[in-house]
């Protein structure tokens, strides 16, 4: 069951999918059964949602920041949303999610939160609101991230991992445990990347910029 308004015929959807009247998306995106795209969700090009997603809905949030019905969610290029995936609306500002990002069963992105390109989520990864996932980490089976805190770029997180907004997750590196440690370099998933050891230190260093200013 579709809103109103029209997509490109590119597109495929299901008919028991249901779409809001402000949802817009590019060229051949599937939205499979029974997903709900609702909100100001902007959606662009070759991405795949399979059963049951849920995108673009309300924040769960319990204070009034006044952003209910003014921000949204916006979503790149070629995304696959495994089934029961779950993403929420911006409360001050659009909920990002950018693109060739993996979001296995279940997972979760909170209000407000950015997610970088070439990000894999696994299965029941949670991401708390106003979380920023740099570009390329990883996270493991059941990963849990805190609210308001920075995950760096090309760094994983072991399965069952709980980041905590006290421990800094590095470009870089593989964080293990509850509370997160860290336990060594992402040697392999950098080299698959390409990712020189001067590059690796220019992302540090704009990690330590982010997570001071996200301090203040």
């Amino acid at each position: 069951m579709k809103g109103i308004v029209s997509f490109d015929p590119s597109n495929k959807i299901d008919p028991t999918a249901i779409i809001g009247n402000f949802v817009s998306m590019g060229q051949n995106n599937v939205i499979g059964p029974y997903c709900v795209l609702e909100g100001n969700t902007e959606i662009g090009d070759g991405n795949t949602f399979t059963a049951f997603c849920s995108i673009g809905t309300p924040a769960e949030d319990y204070h009034d920041r006044g952003g209910i019905n003014k921000w949204g969610l916006k979503i790149g290029d070629g995304n696959v949303f495994r089934e029961f995936c779950t993403i929420n609306a911006g409360t001050t500002r659009d909920t990002l999610v950018g693109s060739n990002i993996k979001m296995l069963r279940g997972s979760h992105v909170g209000h407000d939160a950015l997610i970088e390109d070439e990000v894999i989520l696994s299965c029941n990864v949670l991401i708390g609101g106003f979380t920023r996932v740099c570009r390329g980490a990883n996270l493991g089976l059941g990963a849990i991230v805190h609210q308001k805190t920075i995950v760096g770029a090309y760094a994983m997180l072991g399965m069952g991992s709980v980041l905590t907004k006290k421990t800094k997750c590095r470009p870089g590196e593989i964080l293990v445990g509850n509370p997160c440690k860290y336990l060594k370099t992402n040697s392999v998933g950098l080299d698959r990347a390409g990712i020189s050891h001067d590059e690796l230190n220019k992302m540090v260093k704009e990690f330590n910029i982010l997570t001071n200013e996200n301090a203040n």
